[in-house]
């Protein structure tokens, strides 16, 4: 699981899994301009692909170590590419939301076979960093792009099409992804005992419901930005170029999150990576020129791509048995799915300062369950984790 060509398939796997993600804004954006859409019909489009993306993903739990992973992946490659591809040219909007839907389950899909090849891996933490660094850098290059040529010429349908026509391009880095991948951990009797303390039960959940949170948050705000910018008067390309810089410091957030790891602990990244998102959404209240958007953008994707791995891993520091790692990614589906539907609600009533304002509180919120789960399970989980601190057994094939 560490060579080469499984990490490069397990990396590029996940960049195409995140690809609607990394373009929510412009994806969005581009839905209102050439489709008339309002706020709260882009968000419910936006919110109908994380609703096929969330479901399926929490089926994977019974599939994804049952099929072949190639086969699956070389599966929802054109599935994806095809519904992206109808919805380009659907003239009816529940049309649309249903083929945006069916992609959702394709490109789950995939995420889903990306997250499981690195987390097999002898070094998931790592991975995972590049894994998020590099689903950053795709969709910086191509928001960078797209708005002066593609959209500019073709609109909403180019858009579409030039995403499944990137979907087919990169699949053949697919290949090197294994048919299956190591499981088959034994439980020790501490293990088991982790699952009678009830404080460590209610703290990993309570991490899980931080998880959502902070998803639900950074993809509100992520999901409206162009919009904010838009209705500020700023130029189209120019929005563009800051998006797609945006990515770039997300993905630095990520790198700086791999690797500092947990030599400060996880709750000093985690309050850094709060208090920078409150600065970027202070001054995207506040902005006043293009510059000062194109700083408060870097700020918020830097603190997203620094505070995800962070949270997550306050799901794993707790997680004994190793049972509930895997519903960090549906409750990231969750946190996603919500988001644009709501946030185009709160932008229809009362603007972005009321979505900025419920992006700052739920903020903190996610903030003080993160801490307050590490503050309630930590104990518990050091005295009933082995005494090595690592699996009680060598996975098998």
């Amino acid at each position: 699981m560490d060579r080469l060509a499984v990490l490069s398939a397990g990396v590029a796997i996940s960049a195409l899994g995140a690809l609607t993600f990394n373009l929510l804004p412009l994806f969005l954006g581009t839905a209102q301009d050439f489709r008339d859409l309002s706020d709260q019909a882009a968000g419910m489009l936006g919110s109908s692909f994380y609703t096929g993306f969330t479901l399926t993903t929490i089926t994977a739990y019974f599939w994804v170590r049952r099929f072949n992973w190639r086969v699956v992946s070389f599966s929802a490659v054109p599935v994806a590419a095809a519904s992206l591809v109808a919805a380009g040219f659907a003239d009816s909007f529940l049309l649309m939301a249903l083929l945006i839907a069916v992609a959702g389950g394709a490109f789950s899909v995939l995420y889903g076979i990306g997250t499981t090849v690195l987390g097999d891996t002898s070094r998931p933490a790592r991975w995972y960093g590049l894994k998020i660094a590099s689903e950053a850098g795709l969709g910086a290059i191509l928001l960078l792009i797209l708005p002066g040529t593609v959209i500019e010429h073709w609109g909403f349908t180019g858009l579409m099409v030039t995403m499944a026509v990137v979907l087919i391009v990169l699949s053949p880095l697919l290949a090197g992804l294994p048919a299956r991948g190591l499981k088959g951990v034994e439980v020790t009797a501490q293990q088991r005992a982790s699952k009678r303390v009830p404080a460590l039960s209610v703290a990993i959940w309570l991490a899980l419901a931080a998880v959502l949170v902070f998803l639900f948050c950074t993809t509100m705000i992520w999901a409206f930005v162009e919009r904010v910018a838009n209705i500020a008067g700023f130029d189209t390309v120019a929005i563009g170029d800051a998006l797609s810089l945006g990515l770039v410091f997300a993905a630095c957030g990520s790198l700086a999150a791999m690797i500092l790891g947990e030599r400060f602990g996880l709750t000093l990244p985690l309050t850094l990576a709060a208090l920078l998102l409150l600065g970027s959404l202070a001054l995207f209240g506040s902005m006043d020129s293009m510059a000062a958007y194109a700083v408060a953008m870097c700020l918020f994707t830097f603190s997203f791509g620094l505070g995800i791995p962070f949270m997550v891993s306050v799901v794993a520091d707790l997680d004994v048995d190793g049972c509930f790692v895997v519903l960090t990614v549906p409750a990231i589906g969750i946190g996603v799915m919500l988001a644009p539907v709501l946030g185009g609600a709160l932008m229809a009533m009362g603007g972005h300062a009321v979505l900025l304002m419920t992006g700052g509180f739920s903020m903190l919120f996610a903030l003080s369950l993160a801490l307050l789960a590490l503050r309630l399970g930590r104990p518990h989980a050091r005295a009933v984790r082995p005494p090595t601190g690592g699996q009680a057994a060598e996975p098998i094939a």
